[in-house]
């Protein structure tokens, strides 16, 4: 007969392999703009539907139309494919090309433009905390090129703005990390009516209608650049 001990033992070691094998994993869903490229997806909305959180939406090079709505901590990824540029999303002149509805989850990778010029409106509006938002082209925006409202605790990096209404815009947001933005060419490059910083520490951020002097050449504007809309400020910001 079997002893109670190594019952136990079998059945622990039992539930430890179901527990593995049902242990999901993240799953990357790729977005085509054509039948014949051999992706899963035609259109980034019906990915980002099926995905579930954690897993990659991945969108290779091409040209996409409408909005995009990211209600789910995944991540949001544009590959250049085939030599191509990176994917672009068009808003078609209305609402925002990519709504961050969801807590956690990145926007990487992605050109974005024609956004409505309701208020609002964004080529990435985020509405969501602990989100990431980087490496990204929002150009050519009827409002923002990215927006926070309502959101905290985000870091929006490594992202370039221009010909926009706004380059980038936090309303009722705190405690967000920007840096390394270049921000030229929009009717106001940036906007902030919280409490947010605008610098990592090591460098800011670039303003194309902010110019400063840089006698050191280090690269970093030897005076600080108070953020239009309240107190924030960025102690590192860019030289061109």
């Amino acid at each position: 007969m079997i002893s109670k001990k190594v019952k136990l033992a079998l059945g622990v070691a039992l539930l430890s392999i179901l527990a593995v094998g049902m242990a999901p994993g993240a799953a990357t869903l790729v977005v085509c703009d054509c039948r014949a490229c051999g992706c899963q997806y035609l259109s980034i909305q019906e990915a980002v539907d099926v995905a579930g959180p954690g897993d990659t939406v991945l969108v290779r090079s091409g040209n996409f139309h409408g909005n995009i709505d990211v209600s789910k901590p995944i991540i949001l990824r544009g590959e250049k494919w085939k030599g191509r540029d990176l994917p672009l999303i068009d808003a078609d002149g209305n609402g925002s090309g990519i709504t961050v509805n969801a807590d956690g989850a990145t926007v990487e990778g992605i050109r974005v433009t024609n956004s409505g010029n309701e208020s609002g409106d964004a080529g990435i509006r985020v509405l969501c905390s602990g989100s990431t938002i980087r490496d990204n082209h929002a150009f050519g925006n009827g409002g923002a090129g990215i927006a926070l409202e309502g959101a905290n605790n985000c870091t929006v990096f490594a992202n370039v703005a221009w010909d926009n209404s706004r380059g980038i815009g936090l309303m009722g947001s705190e405690g967000n990390v920007l840096s390394n933005n270049r921000l030229y060419n929009n009717t106001e490059d940036a906007f902030d009516d919280g409490k947010n910083r605008w610098d990592d520490g090591v460098v800011g951020n670039y303003y194309a209608s902010f110019g400063c002097v840089d006698e050191n050449n280090d690269t970093i504007c030897d005076s600080i650049y108070h953020i239009p809309g309240g107190e924030s400020l960025d102690a590192l910001p860019l030289v061109g």
